[in-house]
């Protein structure tokens, strides 16, 4: 395998953060997908520079970290340019003199990124299928230059399969990880209908609006709830470990969800809302569940509150779910080398026989790489397993 000059491109402003921030104190899914993909792509002998809002030069986990205003021009193999907050802004990039010969936009959500339509690209980057069809259609990318890699997790969210079952894991322990926009109320709806039938049952939240740049603000004070903010990773990966049933209800058209495979990896049985991305990642009652309908209406909060209690009488059940849930997850090695195998591909530095099997949605070759089948001509994505 070639080693490549890899630069990640960020212009957001409203966050600072380097390589340590998320272990740190934590971040929101946009800054940590960055953070964890150039990392990955170092550890694989790549030469990576990371070129953010970050506080100084530095470097961390083998990732040269520089701060925008340090840069004026960047000379790489493959430049990606990413914007997942404050502005949602890539053309500051067009100020820079930029030599590259594979151009990526990442994109992490539905709002269309200003200088999308003014930056040239070689592909628009999705971390699912979701949002790949949403950049088709509603901001008119071609589809043959599309491409779908889905995030990965840290090491220290895996559990080995025989920790499934320790009698350290609270089964009355539920919890919701994410902003609170995204069904805070949801969750707590109902921790409030469990409670009733059994007063053991707790909700603990982590993440809140520091998330996504705001301002801290703890939910009103009540009986089984617990607030904790932000946390670093390795401790949040410790509290999953305790945990038994992760709510993500929502109305958010959710472009991928690190929260959910965090808590699937890490032995925590999902309940979410069919939004987005979501039916792509869980596989409803195999390694999760999803909850149809309005995800603020008593009925399904009253329908997934019977599903927990049945998940707690179930041990032997949901430890099959909990496996399941853990198999379906890949680590961020395996997502770089995906990353990399595209760009071979595409920069023709590699010959990649294509799958036998043609593509389900438009017929064209199927390019395999370590995650799974990637179309060289729409851009689908279909995964192994």
């Amino acid at each position: 395998m070639k080693k490549l000059r890899v630069a990640l491109y960020c212009p957001d402003h409203h966050l600072s953060y380097d390589g340590n921030t998320p272990d740190k104190q934590g971040v929101g899914g946009g800054v940590m997908v960055r953070i964890r993909l150039a990392a990955a792509l170092a550890k694989l002998g790549h030469q990576v520079t990371m070129i953010c809002n970050c506080p100084r030069a530095a470097v961390f986990d083998g990732v040269q970290y520089l701060p925008l205003a340090q840069v004026r021009s960047i000379d790489v193999d493959v430049l990606i340019l990413s914007s997942s907050g404050g502005d949602l802004d890539l053309r500051p990039a067009l100020a820079l003199d930029i030599k590259a010969s594979l151009r990526l936009i990442w994109v992490h959500g539905t709002p269309l990124l200003k200088g999308l339509h003014e930056i040239p690209f070689d592909y628009v980057c999705s971390p699912s299928n979701f949002i790949r069809q949403w950049a088709i259609q509603e901001w008119g990318v071609p589809r043959e230059k599309t491409f779908v890699s889905y995030h990965g997790v840290d090491p220290a969210f895996l559990q080995e399969p025989g920790l499934f079952n320790r009698r350290e894991r609270n089964l009355f322990k539920l919890v919701y990880a994410s902003h609170p926009s995204k069904g805070l109320d949801a969750a707590l709806g109902v921790l409030r209908i469990l409670r009733t039938q059994d007063a053991r049952f707790e909700l603990h939240i982590y993440g809140g609006n520091r998330l996504w740049g705001g301002a801290e603000q703890a939910p009103a004070q009540e009986d089984g709830v617990f607030y904790h903010g932000m946390v670093g990773q390795r401790e949040l990966s410790r509290e999953l470990r305790t945990s038994h049933i992760a709510l993500n209800l929502q109305d958010r058209l959710e472009p991928f969800g690190l929260s959910l495979i965090e808590a699937m990896a890490s032995g925590n049985i999902v309940v979410a809302s069919p939004m987005g991305a979501y039916p792509e990642i869980v596989r409803d009652g195999y390694d999760g569940f999803l909850v149809e309908g309005n995800h603020m209406a008593e009925e399904t909060w009253q329908k997934v509150a019977q599903m927990a209690l049945t998940l707690v009488s179930a041990p032997d059940f949901s430890s099959t779910i909990r496996h399941n849930a853990q198999a379906a997850v890949r680590n961020w090695e395996t997502v770089a080398r995906t990353w990399v195998g595209h760009w071979e591909w595409a920069m023709h530095t590699s010959e990649r026989r294509m799958w036998a099997d043609p593509c389900p949605d438009c017929g064209g070759p199927q390019l395999p790489l370590a995650d799974g089948y990637h179309c060289a001509s729409c851009g689908l994505y279909l995964r192994k397993g």
